[in-house]
């Protein structure tokens, strides 16, 4: 987190690039950060005025690359009657392929330089893991989708234009965003022992995380072109970060069979690299 944080503000405090053209590639091509009103206050070139702001909005896919969902190394093992070991599972392993939408705006503080403010929902499937064993049976579990929903802020910094085929130009940008996300609760459901016992104390679900809001931030880095005067696409990739959400041990009392299983939720930060398409609309 300390990392996004830094990048956030070396984006903030470093010196806008120069260049007024969107497309700097010529005098007859229109760009996409200047309306073509003309407008002799506060000018760049060619009568052409600064368009401050921006609606924006994305969707794409979400893949977890680290992260713990269960701690099983943290959890209070060593129990008889069964023998209970639980094992670390990975976020990445206990989640399918998941998506992420964003909407929002952006405020032009100068023609390279953007703050940025959204709205976003992300959503992904739980899969089944095996997470330990008792005895000699082997435990296996669903994890809950996961799901939330949050608002980011942020400083976009655009480089030059450049050429590339079959397009006029892109322009490529990096931007670095903190916010805050609320979660919803994360449990273990269809708990079963695949084996020839079964021990009827085994939980059919095992609460993790409670709901509750995390810091999340993102350093990203993307390329816009511009599609129609006023819109341009592209398309962006990242780190994502979403923070560690509250252990729920509301089913784990000591003295129970379920208190083995402390420590087991210890876990729960997630990392992603998103690959977002993204749309600009300039007023």
């Amino acid at each position: 987190m300390r990392i996004l944080l830094c990048g956030v503000t070396t984006i903030a405090l470093s010196g806008a690039l120069s260049g007024c053209s969107w497309m700097g590639l010529g005098n007859s091509q229109k760009n996409s950060t200047y309306s073509y009103a003309s407008n002799t206050d506060a000018c760049c070139k060619g009568g052409q005025r600064l368009s401050r702001w921006n609606f924006e909005g994305g969707i794409g896919a979400d893949r977890v690359v680290s992260g713990d969902v269960i701690t099983g190394s943290k959890a209070h093992t060593g129990f008889l009657n069964p023998t209970t070991a639980l094992v670390d599972v990975k976020t990445k392993d206990a989640y399918a392929l998941g998506y992420r939408a964003e909407l929002g705006g952006s405020y032009a503080l100068n023609p390279n330089r953007k703050l940025t403010l959204t709205g976003n929902y992300a959503q992904a499937d739980g899969n089944e893991v095996s997470w330990g064993t008792q005895d000699t049976e082997t435990l296996r579990g669903t994890v809950s989708d996961y799901k939330s929903y949050g608002a980011e802020a942020g400083v976009r910094q655009y480089t030059s234009p450049v050429r590339v085929p079959l397009l006029k130009s892109v322009r490529p940008y990096l931007e670095g965003k903190v916010g805050i996300a609320y979660q919803d609760a994360i449990s273990l459901n269809n708990i079963n022992e695949v084996g020839v016992s079964f021990n009827p104390n085994t939980p059919t679900s095992l609460a993790l995380y409670e709901s509750g809001w995390v810091p999340t931030g993102a350093g990203m880095i993307g390329l816009e072109t511009p599609v129609f005067s006023r819109f341009t696409m592209g398309i962006e990739t990242g780190i994502r970060y979403a923070g560690t959400p509250k252990s729920d041990n509301s089913d784990k009392a000591a003295g129970t069979f379920n208190s083995r299983y402390v420590g087991a939720n210890n876990g729960g930060e997630r990392w992603s690299v998103p690959l977002t398409i993204r749309g600009r609309y300039r007023f």
